[in-house]
Order: structure tokens, then sequence, then C-alpha cells
């Protein structure tokens, strides 16, 4: 089920949708319906400049980024801090920090610095390895050691492939303990919920936002933009496939 859930929604997201509809115009075209190909054409290139759009993209993404605000140091915390795993490559040519991909880098700093900011605290690190012999959850440990957390003050689950899995894994470790939660602020809403789901009490402790600053509206379609379109897909294509499953 999982693969073949990852299947079905990396044909669902914008930059292969354009390509998609690219093939259907071509294919069109070359049996003889010019004028419907040239509509598909024209609907492909408008697709994919609005989703490039970074206005645009910011008003997908930020429903998401602004649903839970930072988390307050300022108050009594709970002493489990779960960070949900992402991606990373591993390289022993590059330094750690750079075989850990940029979510994971964001994620892992924002649990570390609750971590030191209370005393008698433990990181839970999640995440499988994928087509990699280590799993994320080990990668984030070696960063987060190498930042000055104590070994003994972190758990691994190396087992779960998805967010869902995480969440019945932190169940078993937490028990009726409030945890809090530390994953991309687009991420948060629909993490949140199957973590709540799975009977955890969380504390949401969003970062890695992509939405910093209102857009102007003088910009071009960019990577950035298409990006953010495509993080934004991917979230809201997860909080219905919940919802679908009750």
């Amino acid at each position: 089920m999982f693969l073949v859930k990852k299947f079905i929604s990396f044909f669902l997201m914008p930059f292969p949708i354009f390509l998609m509809l690219i093939g259907i115009g071509i294919l069109l075209w070359r049996k003889g319906y010019e004028q419907f190909a040239k509509k598909i054409f024209f609907f492909a290139l408008v697709w994919i400049t609005l989703l490039s759009y970074p206005p645009f993209s910011a008003l997908l993404l930020k429903p998401l980024e602004s649903t839970y605000p930072k988390i307050n140091l300022n108050t009594p915390l709970p002493k489990y801090i779960h960070v949900l795993g992402s991606g990373h490559t591993s390289n022993k040519k590059l330094p750690l920090s750079s075989e850990l991909g940029c979510n994971s880098l964001i994620r892992l700093n924002e649990g570390v610095s609750i971590y030191k900011s209370y005393p008698n605290m433990i990181l839970i690190f999640s995440g499988y390895g994928g087509d990699d012999p280590i799993s994320n959850a080990r990668m984030n440990q070696k960063m987060a050691i190498s930042l000055g957390v104590n070994p003994n003050d972190i758990i691994l689950l190396e087992a779960p492939k998805d967010t869902e899995e995480e969440a019945i894994a932190a169940k078993k470790i937490v028990g009726n303990e409030p945890l809090i939660l530390v994953t991309s602020a687009s991420h948060m809403v629909r993490a949140s919920a199957l973590f709540r789901k799975s009977g955890v009490t969380v504390i949401e402790a969003p970062t890695d936002f992509q939405i910093k600053k209102e857009d102007t509206l003088w910009q071009f379609p960019s990577a950035g933009g298409l990006s953010r379109s495509e993080s934004a897909f991917h979230e809201y294509l997860g909080i219905l496939w919940n919802r679908l499953r009750g």
C-alpha cells in the first residue's frame, strides 16, 4: 500500500501533470486534432506558469503553514520531542550536515534547540532509509550527537515508512504522556492529525517554514515557486487520503 500510495501521488504532482498534458497534446496533434491539441498545450502552459508563480504558490501553502504558530518555550513542556524523518544520502565523502536533506537538517536543528532549552528531555528520531542502508533516524542521531546531545537521551524508530507509522510507533513509546512534535510547517496539519488519531497528545512545534514574508506581485515564475506548490499538493493529497480512510 505504501508503494502504491507513493506511485499514485507522484503522478498527481504539478510537474508530472504538466508533462502528461504535453504528452496528450502531442498525441492529439499527431492524430490530426490540432485545434484541440493547441488548447491542451495552452492549458499546460498556464498550469505550470501559475503553479510556478510565487504569490500563487504562497496562497496554496499559507493555509497549511499558518495553522500552528511556533512553539512557546516559556511554558512547561513534556519531556518527549519527536522529530519526524525526511530525506538523506549516505556518502562518507561529504560532511554529515550535507548528507542530511534540507528538511531533515532544519527539523533536527529545531528538535535539538528545544532539547537544550529544558533539562531531562528525550529526543525521538524516526524514519527508515528507503534505498539507503542507513535509516534517516540514525543519521539524525549522528548529527544530534555531534551537536552535543547525550546519546542516552535519544530513541530511534527506524522502521516507520510514513507519518502514520511514525505516529503508531511513537504511541508505543510515550503511552499516555504528551510529546512535542517537530516537523515542517506545511506537514504539521496532517502529521498532528495522524498522531492524535493514534492517541498521542501533541504539542506542535512547526519549523521549515517556506512562507517567511508576504510575496510581492512583481515576480517571475520560478523553480522555488513550483517547489512550494508541490509541497502544498503533497499535503492536500495526503489530507484527502486520510479523510477518505476516515
